[in-house]
């Protein structure tokens, strides 16, 4: 269940489509072009899964850093979704939910920070409630944190995460797997969670 969540925590950090507008909020900042390393540590696993991610200028847009607002209508609603800047770091809060299909309701409270060129963190401080598993409810704390690396490896295209397990999947497939759309928790994007907790 562990490697699950975690994951989860890299499936949300790849962000959403770039068909989705920001609404009311800064723009997005862009990443360096290239491979970046993303270690995921929260207190539910012992040790960081580590990813690897290729991002050109296309796949950037697609997976912005700061999250899409989820459209009305679609499998996550969220009472507030907010995205700000406080001086250089990038704050998201949200509260969402998955409508009838799930009692599960996410308080999220992310902070990005960091040279987008460089190195970057996402700071997420979850609260879960109404999660069919006792263990998922409560505050939960993780940190994502983003290293450039250099230039992408034969076996990793743009557009593509090599996951801890080391395989290779293209990035709209693993926000798919987990359900996101329309908005990611953090590392990538804050924005109340992927599918609903079990």
């Amino acid at each position: 269940m562990k490697k699950t969540i975690a994951l989860g925590l890299l499936a949300v950090s790849l962000g959403a489509c770039d068909k989705l507008p920001f609404l009311n909020g800064p723009a997005s900042p862009q990443r360096k072009a290239g491979l970046w390393e993303q270690s995921a540590q929260s207190e539910m696993s012992a040790t960081p899964m580590v990813s690897q991610a290729c991002y050109d200028a296309a796949s950037d847009r697609r997976s912005p850093i700061l999250p899409r607002k989820p459209q009305p209508g679609g499998r996550r609603q969220c009472d507030k979704f907010d995205v700000s800047k406080n001086g250089a770091d990038y704050v998201i809060d949200s509260v969402c939910g998955f409508g009838a299909a799930s009692p599960v309701k996410i308080t999220l409270h992310a902070v990005i920070s960091g040279d987008f060129n460089a190195k970057y963190t996402v700071t997420n401080n979850i609260t879960v409630q109404g999660a069919p598993d006792p263990s998922r409810n409560g505050a939960h704390k993780s940190v994502i944190t983003a290293t450039y690396k250099g230039d992408c490896p034969p076996d990793i295209g743009p557009g593509q995460v090599k996951l801890p397990t080391g395989e290779v999947v293209d990035m709209a497939a693993l926000r798919n797997r987990f359900g996101v759309g329309g908005g990611g928790r953090g590392g990538g994007g804050g924005g109340g969670g992927g599918g609903p907790p079990r």
